[in-house]
């Protein structure tokens, strides 16, 4: 542990005791540094594999092999940032402190030497006479002889690196560095004996010390998890009798059994009736405890209670009277009363297992649930065959993201009732969060084999058959799902959606046309048609055809929604479809997008309005003279580890550590995951699943916040974001370039853009006002690559002898119009091998792609097959791995690479880019720019083939353009002046500027720069 984790107090004492040996070894940062990189990454520790791969990849060397202690050193000094957190290369001066806190200090080579002389007062001989030994057989085994040898492994350049690096370590402890005269070096062989030790024996005697230490960080781990598993579930008291003794209900003489039979029969009115001509009858308290009975079953929960008081009032007291008040306050959320009498009723009657279960639902709606897991778990120690806490167990457990003790709770349910479709469909949901998606679909057959018209599970096997892209049985599910009886809205929308989308994917789009006419009302046909877009076009023409039965469906549907209110018989249905999907596709036909977005917002608007018009009223902007944090806010469905939104950390990086601003992170979607983490650590997190049923308190909850500035992340990657960008949640509001298309709303102030990617004139595509921050306006972080792709060869068996063109983008942004570059590509360097990435959904779409672009390769006499190759989706690390081995990327036309351009840059892989018009075709242009490098942007579609074609047959040229940009590709990381410019540019949008709709000029960061120093 540093000194500096320790805490005050135990500073204090550590450094006021007269009498203790405040001991600091230290070594030369010099030889330190050497060591490392010997032991780590010249023997190949796996643990720093990794970084071994990432030194020699930047030299453009194989990570099979060690890197070069020089290269190491370049590297080291280039990642510096990033790298210095690890405890081998942390500056020893930042894990001692201050060294005056230290009254001695020994160097290691000196440590066997000098210790024991220094101990000599604070041990016995005996125990003095074991530290000996044992200091022996570190020098013998350990210690590396390296004197003076380690100056020979620097060169000139090295020490400069040094000294820059650990230059706090060398003025500290009175280390020297030698002055060398040139840059030539002594490489240190690793079998050099007398400078370092024997590699195997090191190996051997590590790897039984790192077996033994295993086989202890086990020992105390279980240790642990017993201890915190104590602490979250204190052991369960042994069971407890009956205490006390209580009037008996329905007892022979009080007359009262056609009564309690009436109430179980469901005659409640009956009842009610009857009680009325009992007044004077002598068990008048149970009269008042059925009269409450019969109220609850009517639903009047506050007339129920009243009559629990009376019976309580003439001396009819029971645990069951107890229970039912307690049941009546949990329906009127009297919280703490009802929790109140559950636990009195619990306290008469322990063994009252219905009421344990409902005293465990009041606590989960009180916000308690480690007590309600308590209060169920003892109820199943006593009644295992409880099988509804089982069920309500396991769903608590699910919420907190148990999954695994989840799944053990309903199978204990479903041991005790086989025949519960909510438990079968509830595991399957469990299974599902656990990527075991043949278990889910298992389950919710089996909640269907129970009852054929559950909806639940019919739904979610639909919905798992779509994930698992079997798109045709979803079709057949979805079917079924429609035809089921007591649908309401929006399951009858999710019915006709999920159809829609299964036909979508499997290229009938006239099918989906015709399902959509199937509607009666004009104004649901029209809604439905609006989301009947192809994923892939199959030509241009279609594409034409496509968008201009759209645009005239948006229109007509637009001027008929003229002043719909909630009692119009089409607007419920209306409502669930702005809930089901979004117009994501439309933006892929790579046009100019803002009228149709505009009028699609308007859609929104006229359907959202007659329901959530308190949340689209404008919101008074800051005062000018407010002295208190400016209120900024992130929202997303997708606040995870997800490219829509994890790039926005990188701009509010520029004000997290800012006093003047308070940060709130809003999660509109249901997952969470480390990204989410992230943001919340920024400041203030909400998780809000917005759901169509209720979104009134998520929302409410974003307004009383009384935001200055809300930025939306990715508006059109999910219905909730499309729906909340119509909203006017924030005093202003702000879009960014998550998904790089314009809301099309009024209520969204300003677009977010970089200026590289925005050319004079781009402002007509934006509804809002553009703004631009600087280069790419993006701050953002070094993509990490885990693997070098070699194992890719054998793994997709790609060619090792053919230079690989990668073009790693989704399938529906290839558009017939760019389909014959691929194959004159081909033609001009038929060595080459062109890879593309399958689609996320059905795999016929990636072969229907195929079949589009081979009329092109026949042409020219070429067979696609043999020049052309779609892969399976990759994850992560194969996808990073494969820039590492291609030749270099081809980038998307009309829609270009955004992180994925980063990634290739990442790894020096260069991109070829032709930029469009639009933002979403200029974003690696921006890019080469920031690259200096105009040699790889094309200026038409033949220049575009034409470079390409240079990389490969120019060797020079080509490795001109990979030592370039790994010269430069530092450039487009961690670009803080991005994050000072969006300090600067909330502070003009949330104080300066009134927030304006429509066309503008746009402003640049200088212009608000000037225009503030003027006012000033």
């Amino acid at each position: 542990m540093a000194f500096q984790q320790l805490t005050r107090d135990e500073q204090a004492a550590w450094t006021g005791d007269a009498h203790a040996l405040r001991l600091a070894v230290t070594r030369h940062p010099a030889e330190r540094l050497l060591s490392f990189w010997h032991d780590k990454l010249h023997l190949a520790d796996p643990a720093y594999g990794p970084l071994n791969t990432s030194v020699q990849v930047s030299r453009g060397k194989s990570s099979e092999e060690p890197c070069r202690f020089g290269d190491f050193l370049t590297f080291l000094d280039a990642h510096w940032e990033q790298l210095r957190s690890d405890g081998h290369l942390c500056p020893q001066r930042v894990w001692l402190a201050d060294a005056s806190l230290f009254n001695q200090r020994i160097d290691r080579d000196q440590l066997a030497k000098d210790l024991p002389t220094l101990l000599e007062s604070f041990l016995d001989p005996a125990r003095l006479g074991r530290l000996r030994l044992e200091l022996s057989r570190y020098d013998e085994l350990y210690r590396q002889r390296l004197a003076k040898r380690w100056e020979q492994a620097y060169s000139k350049d090295g020490f400069a690196i040094l000294g820059r690096l650990y230059g706090e370590d060398l003025e500290a402890y009175g280390y020297r560095l030698p002055t060398r005269r040139g840059d030539r070096i002594r490489p240190l062989a690793p079998v050099d004996i007398d400078a370092l030790v024997d590699p195997l024996q090191q190996l051997r005697e590590r790897h039984q010390q790192i077996a033994g230490l295993q086989q202890q960080v086990q020992q105390l781990q279980d240790q642990l998890q017993q201890a915190q598993y104590a602490l979250r579930q204190p052991p369960l008291p042994s069971p407890q009798p009956a205490v006390g003794s209580w009037p008996l209900h329905n007892s022979p003489e009080s007359g009262l059994g056609h009564l309690y039979e009436a109430l179980q029969n469901g005659r409640c009115k009956e009842v009610l009736d009857q009680l009325q001509g009992l007044e004077q009858h002598p068990h008048r308290g149970e009269l008042d405890y059925l009269a409450g009975l019969a109220y609850s079953a009517l639903g009047d929960h506050q007339q129920a209670l009243r009559c629990y008081e009376e019976a309580q009032r003439h001396q009819f007291l029971t645990p069951y009277v107890l229970f039912n008040g307690a049941n009546a306050c949990r329906a009127l959320a009297y919280l703490d009363d009802s929790l109140r009498l559950f636990r009195e009723a619990l306290e008469q009657f322990p063994g009252f297992a219905e009421c344990r279960h409902n005293y465990a639902l009041a606590l989960m709606d009180a916000a308690q649930p480690e007590e309600a897991e308590r209060q169920l778990r003892l109820l199943l120690r006593d009644q295992p065959s409880y099988y509804q806490a089982a069920f309500c167990l396991a769903n608590l457990l699910r919420d907190h993201k148990r999954d695994r003790e989840a799944v053990e709770a309903f199978r204990l349910c479903l041991q005790f009732s086989p025949a519960y479709a909510d438990a079968w469909n509830n595991l399957g949901l469990t299974h599902g969060s656990l990527t075991q998606a043949e278990d889910a679909m298992a389950c919710y057959r089996q909640a269907l084999s129970i009852d054929n018209t559950f909806k639940p599970s019919r739904q979610n096997l639909a919905q798992a058959l779509v994930q698992q892209k079997k798109h045709q049985e979803a079709l057949k599910e979805f079917e079924h799902f429609s035809s089921l009886e007591m649908l309401n809205s929006q399951e009858r929308v999710i019915g006709l959606q999920g159809q829609i989308t299964c036909l979508m994917e499997l290229d009938r789009y006239e099918e989906g046309l015709a399902l959509a006419d199937v509607q009666v009302d004009r104004r649901l046909q029209l809604m439905a048609r609006l989301h009947v877009l192809p994923v892939l076009y199959g030509s241009s023409e279609q594409l034409g055809q496509v968008r201009q039965r759209w645009w005239d469906d948006a229109q007509e549907l637009y001027g008929l929604l003229e002043g719909i209110t909630q009692e119009d018989s089409a607007w419920e249905l209306l409502y669930a479809h702005v809930w089901s999907l979004t117009n994501f596709y439309l933006a892929y036909q790579m046009e100019n997008d803002r009228p149709l977005q505009e009028l699609y917002a308007g859609i929104l608007d006229r359907i959202l309005r007659p329901r959530l018009g308190a949340f689209m009223q404008p919101r008074e902007l800051r005062s000018d003279s407010d002295a208190t944090s400016l209120r900024v806010g992130v929202i997303s469905p997708h606040l995870i580890n997800h490219n829509g939104s994890i790039w926005c950390l990188g701009w509010l990086a520029g004000i997290a550590d800012d006093p003047n601003y308070q940060i709130y992170s809003y999660n509109i979607g249901d997952t969470e995951d480390s990204g989410t983490q992230r943001f919340a650590a920024l400041g203030i997190y909400r998780h809000l699943p917005l759901r169509a049923e209720q979104p009134e308190p998520m929302l409410q909850q974003i307004l009383d916040d009384q935001l200055d500035l809300l930025i939306f992340t990715d508006i059109g990657m999910h219905p909730a974001s499309k729906i909340v960008s119509v909203l006017q949640l924030a005093s202003t509001q702000v879009q960014g370039w998550g998904h790089p298309i314009t809301s099309g709303s009024k209520t969204m102030q300003y677009y977010l853009s970089g200026a590289g990617m925005e050319p004079p004139g781009n402002d007509e595509h934006y509804s809002e006002m553009l703004w631009r921050l600087p280069s790419t306006g993006l701050n953002y972080e070094t993509p990490a690559a885990l693997h070098d792709g070699q194992l890719l060869f054998e793994k997709f068996n790609l060619p090792a002898d053919r230079p690989i063109l990668n073009s790693l983008q989704s399938t529906f942004k290839y558009v017939p119009q760019n389909d014959w570059i691929f194959a004159e590509l081909a033609k001009r360097n038929p060595q080459a091998l062109i890879v593309l990435v399958g689609h996320m959904g059905h795999g016929t779409i990636g072969e229907r792609l195929l079949e589009r672009m081979a009329p092109h390769f026949v042409q020219r006499g070429l067979t696609i097959d043999r020049h052309l190759r779609i892969l399976p989706r990759l994850d992560y690390g194969d996808y990073m791995g494969l820039f590492s081995v291609s030749h270099h990327t081809i980038d998307t036309i009309d829609w270009n690479g955004g992180n994925s351009s980063l990634q290739s840059f990442s790894l020096d892989c260069p991109v070829v880019s032709l930029p469009t018009a639009f933002m979403r075709g200029r974003h690696t242009v921006a890019m080469l720019e920031v690259l200096d490098l105009p040699d790889l942007i094309a200026q038409d579609a033949n220049d575009y083939i034409a470079i390409s074609t240079r990389l490969l047959a120019d060797h020079d040229f080509y490795a001109e353009m990979r030592r370039l940009i790994a010269e430069r590709k530092h450039r487009l990381f961690h670009d803080r002046s991005v994050a000072t410019a969006f300090k600067q540019a909330v502070d003009g949008m949330a104080l300066r500027l009134s927030p304006v709709s429509g066309s503008c000029e746009s402003i640049s960061v200088s212009d608000f720069a000037v225009s503030s120093a003027a006012a000033a």
